[in-house]
């Protein structure tokens, strides 16, 4: 399954470097789930609310560079993001999305605003008890 977690990455990558979010339907879940940072509960839920929040950071003016790619065995892709342009006034602001993963598909989006959160996340959901180590 690791080949298709690289190629989930490849996608990803692909799709919000260039803005064109259409190929990523074909490895969203029907039932996948997006939520922002702090929340608890899903912002959004099924592949059109999904692909229309990607697509914010385009609409704001942003210009969107994946900066780093991690993937966790078949379970998780984390995506470090450089955002700028836009309102932004010229400051670049770092976003870390956490795409799960189910049999290849995108099961569940989270945001996170901190590096070590997001690779957290990623780090359970391969299943290891309790938090990993900090470098």
């Amino acid at each position: 399954m690791q080949a298709a977690t690289s190629n989930v990455a490849a996608l990803l990558r692909a799709a919000l470097n260039g803005g064109d979010l259409l190929p990523l339907t074909a490895v969203l879940s029907p039932t996948v789930e997006w939520s922002g940072p702090g929340e608890d509960g899903a912002d959004c839920q099924g592949p059109t609310a999904v692909i229309t929040r990607c697509g914010r950071f385009h609409a704001h003016g942003l210009r969107v560079a994946v900066e780093e790619t991690f993937t966790y065995g078949s379970d998780a892709v984390v995506l470090g993001l450089r955002l700028t342009g836009g309102d932004s006034c010229g400051s670049a602001a770092a976003v870390y999305e956490v795409f799960h993963l189910a049999r290849g598909q995108i099961t569940h989006v989270r945001e996170y605003r901190d590096r070590y959160a997001a690779l957290d996340s990623a780090y359970q959901a391969v299943g290891h008890p309790g938090p990993s180590p900090r470098p």
